[in-house]
């Protein structure tokens, strides 16, 4: 199981759209499971179960894991491909642009409203929600070179994992001069939250 597959495809990301798969995912993250066993969980007819599988395997998201026969029956047990799936940013310019614009939009203006609930202020609210967009566009676009740079596995645990994403993420960020001037930026805009007890 690879630590993160980055979805370039635009049908394999309309995939994920569908809760069930998600939630098939979810826990096919955690452990091995069949078939029965994810309908049973899910509260799903077997029939439908086998159908969001047969997807996510031919889409590269899922993986058998191995097989094991009872009597004349093979059971099959999958396995997600990946522990994280991260969608690639440039498929915003895809299809549905509008759609996932609208949200990102609304995304950023909460960011922006909640700010004060930590003690921050906002100079100017549409430059700021701006550049809390190019924030996370840079943030996508490094997190996606991370985990194309990746050679194997890491077998980590999940805790370590995100440390270790969350790390070098800041550290590639920390390392682009257009990162260090959007924080310049956003720094003269956002003012207080600052505590000298640290």
């Amino acid at each position: 199981m690879k630590d993160i597959i980055v979805i370039r495809d635009s049908n394999v990301a309309k995939l994920l759209a569908d809760k069930t798969r998600r939630q098939i995912l979810a826990l096919l993250r955690v452990r091995d499971m069949s078939v029965n066993q994810l309908a049973k969980v899910l509260g799903k007819p077997a029939s439908s179960i086998t159908h969001h599988i047969k997807c996510l395997k031919s889409a590269g998201l899922v993986e058998l894991a191995g097989e094991r026969r009872r009597g004349n029956i093979i059971e099959r047990f999958y396995r997600a491909a990946a522990r994280h799936y991260v969608v690639s940013y440039a498929l915003r310019y895809e299809e549905g642009e509008s759609l996932f614009r609208d949200h990102e939009k609304t995304v950023m203006e909460k960011t922006v409203a909640a700010l004060e609930n930590f003690g921050y202020k906002v100079v100017d609210e549409r430059k700021v929600t701006r550049l809390l967009n190019e924030f996370m566009r840079l943030s996508q676009l490094m997190l996606e070179r991370l985990a194309e740079r990746q050679v194997k596995s890491s077998d980590l645990d999940t805790p370590a994992l995100h440390l270790l994403l969350h790390m070098l993420l800041h550290l590639e960020l920390y390392r682009d001069e257009r990162y260090r001037r959007l924080m310049e930026e956003l720094s003269d805009l956002i003012v207080g939250g600052r505590d000298d007890r640290t």
